[in-house]
C-alpha cells in the first residue's frame, strides 16, 4: 500500500506514518520504490498488533525519555 492508502487504513496522518517508518527503535517496515514508500498490509497489521495500548500506570517514563533523547542525538 502507498502512504495515502496506509493513512486511510489506519486513520492517522501522513506525518504519523512517516514518523513510524523512520523511528530509530522498532520502525514500521517499509520499502521505497522510486519516490514512493510502500507498506505491505500484512506487515502493517502485524506491526500494529505488536504495539498495543498500554495503561498509563505501566508506562516506563524513563525509557520514553531515553528514546526521545536518543532520537535528537542527546544520549549515546
Amino acid at each position: 500500500m502507498d502512504l495515502k492508502t496506509v493513512t486511510e487504513y489506519v486513520c492517522v496522518s501522513d506525518r504519523t506514518i512517516r514518523n513510524w517508518v523512520h523511528r530509530s527503535i522498532n520502525p514500521l517496515p517499509a520499502v521505497r520504490v522510486g519516490t514512493k514508500i510502500l507498506v505491505r498490509r500484512a506487515v502493517l497489521d502485524k506491526w500494529l498488533e505488536s504495539h498495543p495500548l498500554t495503561p498509563g500506570d505501566s508506562i516506563d517514563v524513563e525509557a520514553t525519555v531515553r528514546e526521545i533523547l536518543s532520537d535528537v542525538g542527546a544520549v549515546r
